[in-house]
């Protein structure tokens, strides 16, 4: 049997992510491999081989594979070699994935977002549930319109409109990106691809621009301490505002405010 070591990255009720390592290798097998309950695996690096009743196919980088839960499989590495994965297990698999796919794509694209957000989530950093939703929602989606193809209709436009308006709204909440895609009436996927195509960024990148508006107006135009300022605009703590500010306009808060301070008087 190879050996195996998992990782944890995020724990939570609906939705648990662990990093998967394998040495990749094979050897007589004492029983069937099934998964306990339904499985996202992405592989982060190296390959495997999946086959079960009805699937057979080499799983890597830009291949994702939905693991039913106790489906008898096979797993086998013939090239000898290891690999690296992220399993995504929970609720949320169930309730976002086509059932009646085994394999996916997965772009280079989504595969670097998702790897920016996991490299965050290990060195624990703050990280909100949104940005994690949508990195795994742009890599298990498929892109049904792919970019520069023909410009959003009517209806797309429809759907980022109130996924704007709902974070213009809820900007200071801990909102989901579930809360935000039944707000428009679409699926987590449709929302996060929809709203890329038709504002050109992100959902969680438009609510942070939101946030970081909220916080310039709160420093310019209040005496609020930085650390309530943060908290007003939706941001964790000060620290989370501050790094998030100075990539946005250059400088710190602080020094944003004296700034101001100093041209005032």
């Amino acid at each position: 049997m190879p050996r195996l070591h998992a990782s944890l990255l995020l724990s939570e009720p609906d939705l648990q992510l662990s990093r998967v390592t394998c040495d990749g290798h094979d050897g007589p097998r004492l029983e069937e491999e099934a998964a306990e309950g339904e499985r996202l695996v992405l592989a982060l690096h190296g390959r495997f081989q999946f086959r079960d009743a009805r699937t057979r196919a080499v799983v890597g980088p830009g291949v994702g594979l939905l693991m039913r839960s106790h489906q008898p499989c096979e797993i086998s590495h013939p090239h000898g070699g290891g690999d690296a994965c992220l399993s995504v297990r929970g609720t949320w698999v169930r309730r976002w994935m086509d059932p009646g796919a085994a394999t996916f794509s997965v772009s280079a694209e989504a595969y670097v977002s998702l790897q920016a957000v996991l490299a965050r989530v290990a060195r624990r950093e703050s990280v909100e549930r949104i940005e994690v939703e949508e990195a795994l929602s742009l890599a298990v989606a498929p892109s049904t319109h792919p970019e520069g193809a023909t410009a959003p209709s009517p209806r797309e436009r429809t759907i980022a409109e109130a996924i704007a308006h709902e974070v213009a709204l809820r900007f200071d909440s801990r909102v989901t990106l579930e809360e935000l895609s039944r707000s428009a009436g679409v699926s987590v996927f449709h929302a996060s691809r929809v709203f890329r195509r038709v504002m050109g960024t992100g959902i969680h990148q438009h609510q942070q621009e939101v946030r970081l508006r909220h916080a310039l107006a709160l420093l310019l135009d209040t005496r609020l301490p930085l650390a309530e300022v943060a908290l007003e605009a939706g941001f964790a703590n000060q620290g989370h505002l501050g790094n998030a500010f100075r990539l946005r306009y250059g400088r710190t808060p602080g020094t944003l405010r004296r700034e101001q301070v100093r041209r005032s008087s």
